[in-house]
């Protein structure tokens, strides 16, 4: 069996038969830490604006391709680049007009998986972790005791609910396959499919023209898509690049789309060259990818995720509470996530480890309870230009809620010390929520001196 070198290198040479490439400068490197990166080679550079990587659509894999070309749903005006399964090869007609788009991208995925070298993805398949390491990919996939080292914590509640949403979808689905194929679309094999979808793929906006013709009331979001080569790139916030997607005609007459992402920053050579995923905490990087990002004097990416209202836990919907104040040069991703850039900069100290809409979200919260007629800006709020009494109750609010969290987190601390990779993560993860509480408390108790 080809290596994973050789299995990546053949992944190079597919795309490249398709009118893709990498960067001459750059190669997929290995390592026992990254498994595979982009880096550039010795002896060579990259400038800012060199292309990466560029990949034609016809590669990609999505709910796109499983519904290209089928007979009697409205995908024919889909773009000819985007590659159909074989006749007679769809997935049943009322599996596709009634499952959610993004769950028939997954089952879609496990069909051309259980295809193996019959797959036209197969090149790239046979780079991606098969199904017996799932275990190790994410905290949704990993095993009950592993999960149990993220007990109190917010990632806790949301693996729960991750769990439980795919549960739903899967049964969901598989009503609308036929009973000869239910034996072949396993649950593990569908949390696979999640995770190869979680922690690899794109948004289609960011990528497909803005013209795209798509199917009934599918938006461009409402799935997301797979490329090939484009994954081997991994995540800094600090990584400066475009997406660029162009258009033209093939030598069939057919339309061929290319999407190609750029580095705005130089590159030396042996130097890793990232792609960035978004401003995402490490909450977000390890409920979506797996990992965390270690804090160094010039950057950190811990946060606690902090909610107002009842609900899912869904991390996009909450405020933060960060380990360093808003201001300080390292927080980078709370920064991002500010409702004005320089919100933070001149805030009481006691607000400076807090999003400033959650601030602000309390205070409109406690002067509605209070009868206050409120009016006054987010700066006035931030800098305690409002009644006194009214700043104490915020104070107190944020106090209560941080202190309510690490209590819980502590209540839950594992009786044990971590035995593999999974549970170390975990127990970085959770000691580095505690210090981002006990930092906030501190700075909270210090509001009299």
């Amino acid at each position: 069996m080809a290596n994973l070198p050789e299995r990546h290198q053949a992944l190079l040479r597919w795309v490249e038969a398709a009118g893709g490439r990498l960067h001459p400068s750059v190669e997929i490197y290995h390592d026992p830490v990254t498994g595979g990166s982009f880096r550039v080679q010795d002896a060579s550079s990259l400038k800012a604006d060199d292309e990466i990587v560029s990949l034609p659509l016809s590669c990609s894999l999505s709910y796109l391709n499983a519904i290209a070309g089928h007979p009697s749903l409205s995908a024919r005006d889909l773009p000819s680049s985007f590659h159909a399964p074989p006749q007679n090869g769809h997935l049943p007609a009322s599996f596709l007009e009634n499952v959610p788009p993004h769950v028939i991208g997954r089952f879609f995925l496990m069909q051309e998986y259980l295809k193996r070298e019959a797959s036209a993805w197969w090149p790239y398949m046979r780079t991606l972790p098969p199904p017996e390491h799932m275990t190790s990919l994410l905290p949704v996939a990993w095993p009950a005791d592993d999960v149990e080292f993220l007990r109190g914590t917010n990632a806790y509640v949301a693996v729960q609910e991750i769990k439980a949403l795919l549960k739903k979808e899967y049964k969901q689905a598989m009503r609308h396959l036929e009973k000869e194929e239910e034996g072949e679309y396993t649950r593990p094999l569908y949390y696979w499919a999640y995770a190869i979808f979680t922690t690899r793929s794109f948004r289609p906006s960011r990528i497909f023209p803005a013209q795209l013709s798509l199917p009934g009331n599918c938006k461009i979001d409402d799935f997301s898509v797979l490329l090939p080569l484009f994954d081997i790139g991994n995540h800094s916030p600090l990584a400066q690049i475009q997406w660029r997607t162009s258009t033209m005609k093939d030598k069939e007459g057919g339309v061929r789309v290319t999407s190609a992402m750029r580095t705005m920053q130089p590159y030396e050579a042996g130097q890793q060259v990232y792609n960035n995923y978004g401003m995402k905490t490490n909450a977000e990087l390890l409920l979506g990818y797996g990992f965390v990002i270690p804090e160094t004097q010039d950057f950190h990416n811990d946060y606690v995720h902090v909610k107002t209202k009842a609900g899912p836990e869904d991390l996009t919907a909450s405020h933060i509470v960060a380990l360093r104040p808003m201001s300080h040069p390292s927080t980078v991703v709370g920064q991002a996530k500010l409702l004005g850039p320089d919100s933070n900069s001149s805030c009481l100290p006691c607000f400076s480890h807090f999003q400033d809409s959650l601030v602000a979200a309390l205070y409109e919260t406690i002067a509605r309870q209070m009868g206050d007629a409120g009016g006054v800006s987010l700066a006035d709020v931030l800098q305690g230009r409002i009644p006194p009494q009214l700043l104490e109750e915020i104070i107190d609010a944020l106090g209560t809620k941080c202190s309510i969290d690490l209590e819980e987190i502590e209540a839950h601390d594992p009786p044990y010390e971590a035995a593999n990779r999974n549970q170390e993560l975990a127990l970085l993860y959770r000691n580095q929520c505690k210090r981002v509480l006990d930092q906030a408390l501190a700075t909270l108790s210090n509001v009299g001196s």
